[in-house]
């Protein structure tokens, strides 16, 4: 792997511009509604960064939990990428697994930012793990969140999976938030590395907190439209992260 430049960039983001549309798209019997957290955690993402990620992944199992639509709907997928990227989940496991089962005070900084290698894994998981519907037989699955939480600044080749995720894209929709994490951002690098809007958090704790909090009135909403008459049928359209978080346009 190459070695990581240290890359800083002044932010120039603004509060609140116009974020583009997000949409998930469900089909016919749909059921799970997968979410994947691609969690930074190198060597750069030590201090206040990590222990940011760590609060909002708890805040995350901790506001879930409390809405019975998530609990049954959702189901999660944790890679982290610090050194080597692993698969800590083993796959998509139900939200209530996730939630009993994973400990983020367990996510720990050290070593380089092998992004590829973490896309690699999710590509695997999408082709394996994420179910299509059957006509007339099993049910599929809603189609994929991706979040991905990072300085932006990846040790390893990433273009071409990143690729292999667009083309993908042709087949399933699948919205990759990208989230800017620590004190020294690569701003077109999270910009280039997502598909749908990205976000610039630094360290501030509030803005971790407003980005999970609007992660779970996502899911909460995705996982709510298929009660509704019709549900499934057309694509849910997501609410714009509250103000406070930094969009970069």
């Amino acid at each position: 792997m190459a070695k990581k430049e240290s890359e800083s960039k002044t932010d120039t983001s603004k509060s609140n511009p116009e974020i583009p549309e997000m949409k998930v798209a469900v089909g016919e019997g749909m059921r799970r509604l997968p979410i994947y957290l691609l969690l930074d955690t190198s060597g750069s993402m030590a201090g206040a960064p990590i222990e940011a990620v760590r609060r909002g992944v708890e805040l995350l199992k901790q506001e879930g939990q409390q809405d019975t639509f998530v609990k049954e709907t959702a189901y999660v997928g944790i890679i982290t990428f610090g050194g080597e990227a692993e698969f800590v989940t083993g796959g998509l496991i139900p939200f209530e697994s996730f939630a009993d089962g994973f400990e983020p005070a367990s996510l720990s900084a050290s070593g380089e930012t092998p992004l590829g290698q973490a896309l690699w894994l999710l590509i695997e998981s999408l082709d394996k793990d994420v179910k299509g519907a059957v006509k007339g037989g099993e049910k599929g699955d809603w189609k994929p969140l991706v979040y991905i939480l990072t300085d932006g600044m990846p040790t390893d080749e990433w273009q071409k999976p990143r690729q292999e995720v667009l083309n993908r894209e042709k087949k399933k929709v699948i919205n990759v938030i990208t989230a800017g994490c620590g004190p020294s951002l690569s701003q077109q690098n999270l910009k280039d590395i997502g598909t749908g809007p990205t976000f610039n958090m630094g360290t501030d704790d509030a803005s971790f907190k407003k980005f999970f909090q609007w992660v779970t009135q996502t899911v909460k909403a995705v996982s709510k439209s298929v009660s509704q008459p019709g549900g499934g049928d057309k694509p849910t359209t997501i609410s714009p992260p509250p103000e406070g978080i930094q969009y970069v346009p």
